[in-house]
């Protein structure tokens, strides 16, 4: 690798002497005939190695020994001092000033040359050593994020294992009285059915019984009672009761897909029933804080791992509800791409929104917005990580206090996948 050398000295014989002795071997040779010109052309020139003069006219060459470690170099270069100053505290000076050689003139060619290979020599190495520890320094940055977006999603899925088993359990448990309620409005109806067409038969008969106090009576009570409205309200209120079992009984089958996050079998999946389910899941954390448009297009069956992709649209639609300072709207968009084959979900908001600087590093493990004791910060880098690891993106726009959308584009076919395959653990993490 060529080696370019600085020849710094307001005597042109000086120069031209010592250009004849390096010429040959170091072809690279720069010259300079005071200090100002030393350290504009340092400025623009990347230089191995500096010979140079200490009494010039303008800046001398301890003024350049002074500035140079406050120049913004591409590369710091070597300095040999070349001065007929053959005194003691001269010396002594630049070596202080950071000077690594001093060679009195005059000079033998030899000896020059000697200090000359053997400074460059070892300038090469450092430099090399200084390359070797930024490469190695970067590499160790790059397997400590690596590390840490992996403790994250270790940290996650142990999550949401352990969440998966309570849902499950808690799912089990309301599964059964609901079904007691089920049954239970089913006979409470058929016994309605019963009574009513027993009160009927008993109206047949009233007009049969001759006038009395007891008949006038019991005419009086019937008129209180209503029961007409009896009637009508009864089977309102049975049809109510069950059309919010049927609800419970949805947001429990729900529950039991989300219980599962560890299953890693790809599965052609509907990702507006996903949608759904998840909307379902969270509709009691939404409710009192926006409402929820949706505008859905026509959408192709995907191949994905469900329960991993509920888990992120989760935290999408949770993080967007909690963006709101006020009552506030989310709006779910979807669609397919026929020219890049995928579908695409958005989930916007109208909420207090982000920075650039906050776009940056939402999905970095562990950042979050949020105080102290609310957040961990693993949400949006493990929804990243499951997306990625699905072959897809996920995009973010976001302006503050106009809301943010966040955009997740999937493969419509996962490429060497099967539905039946597995995902590899590592992967699924």
């Amino acid at each position: 690798m060529s080696q370019a050398i600085l020849l710094v000295d307001d005597n042109d014989i000086n120069r031209k002497l010592v250009r004849h002795i390096l010429a040959d071997e170091y072809p690279e040779l720069y010259e300079a005939s005071n200090g100002l010109q030393c350290l504009a052309l340092l400025r623009e020139q990347p230089v191995d190695l500096v010979l140079l003069d200490l009494n010039m006219p303008e800046k001398s060459g301890f003024e350049v020994l002074e500035e140079l470690p406050d120049l913004p170099l591409s590369r710091s270069p070597t300095v040999i001092v070349l001065s007929a100053d053959n005194e003691p505290n001269t010396i002594s000076r630049a070596f202080h000033l950071g000077a690594a050689d001093y060679v009195s003139t005059p000079f033998n060619r030899d000896e020059l040359l000697a200090r000359v290979r053997t400074h460059l020599a070892l300038h090469n190495r450092e430099q090399h050593l200084e390359q070797r520890v930024q490469e190695r320094t970067q590499e160790l940055q790059t397997a400590n994020a690596r590390l840490q977006e992996a403790t994250a999603q270790l940290i996650q899925a142990e999550k949401m294992v352990s969440l998966g088993q309570l849902a499950a359990g808690v799912a089990h448990e309301i599964n059964n009285p609901v079904g007691y309620i089920n049954s239970n409005l089913d006979t409470l109806n058929a016994y309605l059915g019963d009574l009513w067409r027993l009160l009927e038969a008993y109206e047949g008969l009233e007009a049969e019984l001759p006038a009395s106090e007891a008949l006038q009576d019991l005419q009086q009570l019937k008129a209180r009672l209503d029961l007409t409205y009896l009637r009508e309200d009864c089977a309102h209120i049975i049809s109510e009761s069950r059309q919010g079992v049927a609800h419970v009984k949805q947001i429990v089958s729900d529950l039991k897909g989300f219980a599962h996050p560890e299953q890693k079998a790809w599965q052609e999946v509907d990702l507006h029933q996903l949608l759904r389910s998840s909307l379902n899941i969270v509709s009691n954390e939404l409710k009192y804080k926006c409402d929820v448009e949706l505008r859905l297009g026509e959408l192709v069956p995907v191949q994905c791992i469900g329960p991993q992709i509920s888990q992120v649209l989760l935290n999408l639609l949770v993080n967007a509800s909690q963006a709101m300072t006020e009552f506030g709207r989310i709006e779910v968009r979807s669609g397919f791409d026929a020219a890049q084959d995928c579908v695409w979900l958005s989930i916007s908001d109208n909420g207090k929104g982000m920075t650039q600087e906050v776009q940056r590093k939402i999905f970095d493990p562990f950042f979050t917005t949020k105080p102290v004791g609310e957040g961990t910060g693993l949400g949006l880098s493990v929804s990243y990580g499951i997306i990625q690891m699905h072959r897809g993106e996920i995009q973010v726009e976001s302006k503050p206090g106009e809301g943010s959308c966040f955009t997740l584009r999937l493969p419509r076919v996962q490429p060497d996948v099967s539905t039946s395959a597995q995902v590899p653990a590592e992967s699924a993490q």
